[in-house]
This record gives C-alpha cells, structure tokens and sequence, in this order.
C-alpha cells in the first residue's frame, strides 16, 4: 500500500554506503514518502535544519560516527529531541534493539531483512511513532 503523497511525511536518512543510500532512498519515495539523503555527517547538519524532518533514520556505522551517538546529540538537543530517530544497521534485531534502547532511539530496522522489507517497516514504525 502506498501513503498519498499529499500529506508526505518527511524522512532524513543518513547512511555510509551511496548505493545502498540510494536505493533506501527509491524504496521509501514509492511508498510516498519525501526522503532527503546523505552519507556525511556535514550534508546531515545541513539538511536537518532545512528539510525539517518527522523521522530520522540513521545508520548505525558512519566514518566519524555511529549513529547511538548522532542520536544521543539529536536526543540531548533542545530543537532536535522530540524528531524520532529510528538506527538500522545489518545487525540482528536483539543487538539492534538493545542498542537502539541504550541511544534513547524511538525504533530500530535491521537491514538483515532486506530492501523488500523496508517500505513495510517504515510505514510500521511511522504509524506507531508518529500517528
């Protein structure tokens, strides 16, 4: 099922790899999403400021950074706490989720499940997270 795309709901993704940023990106812009990406922590600063995301999705493993501690900043900000951040990584979902506890996340998605399954997830933890 896709979401109008009237009322699309704004995605941040941040992800170390361009191709798989770019195919996350395509994935979630079908199911109607509007998806702002990138892979540095720079472009990142600069897109949260001016694409106002509702969700963060931030990958977990990042030269310079790992997404706990990006989302332990957003978290400890006073302009950022209360976006959703939501950390995947190839990790599996009891070490996942953990970690996504430990961070003060609002959700996890392991990327073990595969690109065929992140439009469903998303849409999950967006309905549980944000509506």
């Amino acid at each position: 099922m896709h979401r109008p795309s009237v009322d699309a709901r704004r995605i941040l993704l941040i992800d170390d790899s361009e191709l798989t940023l770019q195919l996350e990106k395509a994935v979630l812009e079908q199911r109607g999403y509007e998806v702002a990406a990138t892979t540095t922590l720079d472009e990142f600063q600069r897109l949260l400021a001016d694409f106002a995301p509702d969700l963060i999705l931030a990958d977990i493993h990042m030269p310079g950074a790992h997404g706990a501690d990006l989302c332990r900043t957003l978290k400890g900000g006073f302009e950022t706490r209360d976006i959703p951040v939501v950390l995947f990584s190839s990790l599996d979902d009891d070490a996942l989720a953990d970690l996504a506890q430990q961070a003060g996340a609002d959700g996890f998605l392991s990327k073990a499940h595969g690109l065929e399954a992140l439009g469903a997830k998303v849409d999950a933890l967006v309905d549980s997270i944000l509506w």
